[in-house]
């Protein structure tokens, strides 16, 4: 013998149905949360990697330059060289060493590199026709090497979370459209 009544039942069933859709959302908020958080992280590597690779590059290049100069001993165009890498913001201090480890010259305006946060120092060997010449240093303020591309990144992010609130309430537009459709009584035709 059945006690509840048949409206009880209907509502149980909608309260339900309603309660499953609603654990549904919330499960595919977390999901698209941790999605975008494992992104946000993910694409912030990919800038640092690429930063440190532009690095790599510039300081080979700047090897390659120095082999010519310090293989004819101009010190002139080596302490220009070192000079136009110190013009860069994020280039604290350069230096450019002979073989034996004897500086050949240095970088005119000296920073207290100490005193840099981040300080990354980059050692490049200067080669010619396979013969070590002398070694390139470099000091990088790794803080304002990575200073653009996390302004990027944080740019990116921001509105990347607009395109999440916007998709959001695509979303919730969505749902209360079909919802009508779905519970809309039709009348029938006479």
């Amino acid at each position: 013998m059945n006690t509840s009544a048949p409206h009880v039942n209907t509502l149980f069933k909608l309260v339900y149905r309603r309660g499953r859709r609603l654990l549904l959302a919330v499960l595919l908020i977390i999901l698209i949360e941790q999605f975008w958080g494992a992104m946000h992280t993910t694409s912030l590597q990919e800038f640092q990697s690429y930063s440190h690779k532009l690095l790599n590059l510039t300081t080979e290049q700047a090897a390659a330059e120095a082999s010519h100069w310090l293989d004819i001993n101009d010190s002139a165009n080596l302490q220009t060289l070192v000079d136009r890498l110190q013009q860069q913001d994020f280039f604290a201090y350069t230096q450019i060493f002979n073989r034996y480890g004897q500086m050949v010259v240095e970088s005119s305006a000296k920073l207290d590199t100490d005193s840099l946060e981040q300080a990354l120092v980059l050692v490049e060997e200067i080669k010619l026709e396979g013969r070590v010449l002398g070694y390139l240093n470099i000091t990088v303020d790794e803080s304002l090497v990575l200073a653009q591309p996390i302004k990027t990144h944080a740019y990116l992010t921001f509105y990347g979370q607009f395109l999440l609130g916007f998709a959001a309430i695509a979303g919730i537009f969505l749902a209360i459209t079909f919802n009508r459709w779905r519970y809309k009584r039709l009348t029938p035709v006479e």
